[in-house]
């Protein structure tokens, strides 16, 4: 049986410790209240309480039986974890320090496309990182950072807009007006899809790749919210007159190509609404 730790037990990092567990492994997952660890507990996944302020709060008994594992993923959103990029930035350098320091040998690490910023094209692994947002430039800086280090090997997966329970897209832009970027292809990617993927990985004996999770079909802002919309029983959004047809597309089909992954929902309008 292997071990992996899970910082980060929210919406992608709870249905990823419950498909783990499910599969054989022995997962270990962290909160950051009380509270958390113990709903993280009822439902059968062994919890910390660790709070990154940015410094790392956690008994130290605790974190050495979250940190005594064969891998380590880290699923924490730029935008979430603290106020402002670099306390996030340094808040994942810490956990990060205290995995090597137990000599942790494997780390996956969830980025985000917005590390290519808004240029257009279709964007590789190797593109050009040019990032406009705060999370966008903060996420580049640790993912530089992290591919530096000795002793452990790291995996990062770059995550397209997510889709999935309480979090569709559809939803977002119902009944606004003058929307633009009609024209540019959506890119996203479902919660099952990006669990799948982080498994496949943990399986895989040699680490150190940088993959895209991106569907594979890339319909038209415009068709794509407007039939989401009409799904959901909402407004649809009308779109402004194109002004600029070349969006940014992001191409997932690398982790395909090398690891022989399979997309379960290769096209964004056949995602489950739910």
């Amino acid at each position: 049986m292997k071990k992996v730790a899970i910082v980060g037990l929210g919406w992608l990092g709870m249905p990823l410790a419950t498909a783990l567990t499910a599969r054989g492994w022995q997962v270990t997952g962290s909160k950051t209240t009380p509270d958390g660890v113990e709903a993280a507990r009822m439902c059968g996944i062994a919890s910390c309480e660790l709070r990154l302020t940015p410094e790392l709060e956690c008994d130290a008994d605790e974190l050495e039986a979250l940190l005594s594992v064969d891998a380590l993923v880290v699923t924490l959103p730029a935008s979430r974890t603290a106020e402002g990029g670099e306390n996030y930035l340094r808040a994942v350098q810490n956990l990060v320090d205290s995995a090597l320091a137990f000599n942790v040998p494997r780390i996956i690490f969830t980025s985000s496309t917005s590390v290519y910023g808004n240029g257009a094209g279709v964007m590789k692994e190797t593109s050009p990182l040019q990032p406009v947002t705060v999370a966008g430039q903060t996420l580049v800086e640790l993912e530089n950072w992290l591919h530096d280090l000795p002793g452990t090997s790291v995996d990062i997966l770059r995550l397209s807009g997510l889709v999935g329970p309480k979090r569709h897209p559809g939803r977002f832009l119902a009944g606004k007006t003058n929307v633009p970027d009609g024209e540019h292809g959506v890119n996203l990617v479902h919660l099952d899809d990006v669990v799948a993927a982080i498994t496949l990985l943990l399986q895989t004996p040699k680490g150190g790749h940088i993959y895209n999770l991106s569907a594979p079909a890339h319909p038209a802002r415009q068709q794509f919210y407007t039939a989401v919309a009409q799904q959901l029983g909402l407004t649809p959004p009308t779109f402004a007159a194109a002004e600029n047809q070349h969006g940014k597309i992001i191409d997932g089909n690398k982790i395909c190509d090398e690891l022989g992954f399979e997309y379960r929902y290769p096209d964004p309008v056949t995602m489950p609404l739910g």
